[in-house]
Parts: structure tokens; C-alpha cells; sequence
């Protein structure tokens, strides 16, 4: 089991902007338009730095590639669950958008 709380495994926000090659302020508006989401996962809008399973997200969703030092293996091979949740809530952002 991966231990979320590991606090040397996070990312801060300041580093995947950096790794999209997009400014902070950017990357800030880019997450905040997956608040919803960072919600579900039990992330704050204030935190600083980001849990695996949330960057995984994140990099999957804006296309970062994370260099093998920063890639956390057992995030990448998360549950199901964390699946399962996002594709509740797309469907539900589905039904709300007709």
C-alpha cells in the first residue's frame, strides 16, 4: 500500500509547472479548473505540494512527463478506486452539461 502521507514522495506545484513548461500562475488556473477533481482526491486548493496519486492525475491530464527521479512507481499503479471516482464524476459533469 502506498503511503500517501510520505511527505518526500509529494511534488509541489511550483515543479510541475515547471516540468509543463508553463508559468505558476498558469499551472494555478489550469488547477483550478480541475478543482472538482483535486477535491475528490482530498487535495486543498492551498496546498503547496501534491500527493502521488493527484500528480499522477495531473500528469496524465496535461500531458507531463515526470523524469524517472520524480516518479513515485506504486502511484503509478494506483487503485481502481481512484478510477472508478473520476469516472463517476465525468459522467456526472456528462448529465449536468445536457
Amino acid at each position: 500500500m502506498v503511503n500517501y502521507y510520505d511527505k518526500k514522495r509529494f511534488i509541489s506545484k511550483s515543479t510541475l509547472a515547471r516540468l509543463a513548461d508553463v508559468s505558476p500562475r498558469t499551472f494555478s488556473r489550469y488547477l483550478a479548473s480541475r478543482r472538482e477533481i483535486l477535491k475528490i482526491f482530498g487535495v486543498s486548493p492551498k496546498a503547496q505540494k501534491l500527493p502521488p496519486y493527484a500528480v499522477r492525475y495531473i500528469c496524465e491530464d496535461y500531458c507531463i512527463d515526470l523524469p524517472p527521479e520524480l516518479q513515485d512507481q506504486q502511484a503509478l499503479n494506483a487503485s481502481p478506486y481512484r478510477d472508478i471516482i473520476l469516472r463517476s464524476w465525468e459522467e456526472e459533469q456528462r448529465t449536468t452539461a445536457d
